[in-house]
């Protein structure tokens, strides 16, 4: 799968997200379908612009295998504190394979055939839509961020301009990102990672989580069933 393919799936997966957590009032997108299941997309203008400069700065960094993650963070409005965080980790088996694609219209040794990857995209999107049916509710009025996270842990290299504009990444928050389980000896409160569903492409692995924040569920357990 090329890096322009998974930046589209990746833009599916937001407009989704968005949608089936009521960032936005449900009204406000409509029903798509994507490998013949049902996605939605935005219908208002500025927020259909911002996921396209988004997924298109995040577009470039797959190009050269940097990104490691992506997350999706709903916060509440009122306190600012993030109720769940849906968690896209991207592991590629095959960047020089990718760029050898980009340099000669060469087939990707080792990708799955087209039927095959539109199986498992098709499995992917039915496990994201599903989470809505499994995930409590948000109270109150949320909002989200998408944080980038880097392989190298540094800035991403769009943010540097020539033209002194300014940087389309800013530094996330530390409560907005997702945090390693503490290795304290005492007890101590988590929140643990459902695994949702993992793509495996043979180019670009992709892996999907989900995690219910203490700020909403005002418990250490993931109460999700993994059946």
């Amino acid at each position: 799968m090329s890096t322009p393919g998974l930046s589209f799936k990746l833009e599916i997966a937001l407009h989704t997200i968005l949608c089936i957590r009521q960032v936005y009032p449900p009204n406000t997108f409509t029903r798509r379908r994507a490998h013949g299941v049902p996605v939605y997309q935005s219908r208002h203008p500025q927020v259909c612009s911002y996921i396209s400069e988004v997924v298109a700065a995040i577009g470039k960094e797959m190009e050269v295998g940097r990104v490691r993650r992506v997350t999706v963070v709903v916060k509440q409005v009122s306190t600012g504190l993030p109720m769940e965080r849906f968690i896209i980790d991207l592991g590629y088996l095959g960047l020089d394979k990718i760029k050898e694609r980009h340099q000669r219209e060469a087939p990707l040794l080792g990708a799955p055939l087209a039927e095959d990857l539109s199986l498992m995209l098709r499995g992917f999107l039915i496990r994201l839509v599903a989470l809505d049916s499994q995930l409590e509710d948000n109270r109150g009025e949320t909002t989200f961020g998408i944080i980038l996270e880097t392989d190298d842990d540094l800035e991403p290299s769009g943010n540097k301009t020539a033209d002194g504009s300014a940087a389309p990444w800013v530094p996330a928050l530390a409560s907005d990102t997702l945090q390693p389980a503490s290795r304290s000896v005492a007890p101590v409160h988590h929140e643990p990672l459902l695994n949702v569903k993992a793509v495996e492409t043979g180019v670009i692995d992709i892996r999907l989580m989900v995690q219910e924040c203490i700020a909403k569920t005002g418990l250490d357990e993931l109460r999700v069933d993994q059946g």
